[in-house]
Formats: structure tokens, sequence, C-alpha cells
């Protein structure tokens, strides 16, 4: 299952969302495919890929501690990784 997460930090969390995206906590069965800062809203994009839904929520939830973050389910239409 492939994932995409979009964090807008907290205010005055911006350096810990950065933090958490540079040292990535992985759950088994996770697979990180793209870390994107953005300018703009949301901070951070990362696409990643997940065995099932309790590894991916696993992998989220760091996130969700300084930021508000939105995942959708998304599918692979191509020969990208």
């Amino acid at each position: 299952m492939w994932f995409v997460l979009f964090a807008t930090a907290n205010p005055e969390e911006y350096g810990d969302l950065l933090h958490i995206l540079e040292h990535t906590r992985l759950p088994e069965g996770v697979k990180v495919h793209r870390k994107l800062k953005i300018f703009g809203k949301p901070d951070v994009v990362v696409v990643f890929e997940a065995r099932d839904e309790q590894s991916a929520e696993e992998f989220v939830k760091q996130f969700g501690r300084v930021s508000d973050v939105r995942t959708h389910l998304a599918i692979n239409v191509g020969g990208y990784e």
C-alpha cells in the first residue's frame, strides 16, 4: 500500500518537524520513497509504502506530535520508484 503524508508544523515546532523528517523512525514493513520539504503549506510531504494500515499509522504518529498531518492512500500507476 502506498501513502502520501502531508504535514504542516504546529506553531513554534517547525524545527522539530524537520528533525523528525531527517531522523525518521521506520517501523517494520515501512519503506520511504520520497521526503520533501515544501516552500509553502504543507511544510513536508512524504511518499511511503507500508505493508498494512497499522504499520502506516505507527509511522505517521511520529509526525503528528508536532504537526497537523493528513495522509492519503495512493495508487502507483507507473514504473517509478
